[in-house]
């Protein structure tokens, strides 16, 4: 179907075509519809680029806030990982003294008077950790934590030094006996 193009744009005289009466209004009624859709679509692009932005702005504050939140746990993480090493120390050390205690004494009231007052430190301990556990950030709370720990290291340390110079007495009283 070859053609001529320029055959396509010329006027037959015979083919008088006449507009109706109404053409210009129609034209014009046209025109007004297409200039519509086009300013309802700026506007609905001004209105998806404004949501664009909104949800872009959201969602770097979430990524932000979350990163945050991450570092703030981890640091966390960190701060209860370093009481749980101290804490596992001093109860080590606690336990190994009060071991040693127990294999040197011989006298059950002494024994007793010393258990009692390391269960009074122990139940202190457990408020102080269940307070610990709560607010985790706490310093003073922590503080009270490993000041309660030393005071019953050194409670079982005092009471194996008594045990040593009781020890001492016995002996010395027997040499000089002798």
């Amino acid at each position: 179907m070859e053609r001529d193009i320029r055959n396509l744009f010329k006027v037959d005289e015979h083919s008088n075509i006449e507009l109706p009466n109404n053409h210009r209004e129609d034209f014009i009624a046209k025109l007004q519809i297409q200039n519509k859709k086009k300013q309802a679509f700026k506007k609905s692009s001004l209105l998806k680029i404004a949501i664009a932005i909104v949800l872009i702005f959201s969602a770097s504050i979430y990524v932000f806030v979350g990163n945050q939140s991450s570092l703030e746990n981890k640091e966390e993480s960190t701060f209860q990982a370093q009481i749980k090493a101290i804490e596992k120390e001093y109860l080590e050390n606690i336990n190994s003294e009060w071991q040693q205690f127990l294999a040197i004494s011989n006298d059950s009231i002494l024994i007793k008077k010393y258990r009692v007052k390391l269960k009074n430190f122990d139940n202190e301990y457990r408020k102080i950790t269940n307070q610990l556990q709560k607010t985790p950030n706490n310093i003073n709370i922590l503080e009270s934590l490993i000041n309660n720990l030393q005071r019953r290291l050194e409670l079982v340390k005092n009471i194996k030094e008594h045990i040593k110079e009781l020890n001492q007495k016995n002996t010395s009283n027997e040499t000089i006996y002798l």
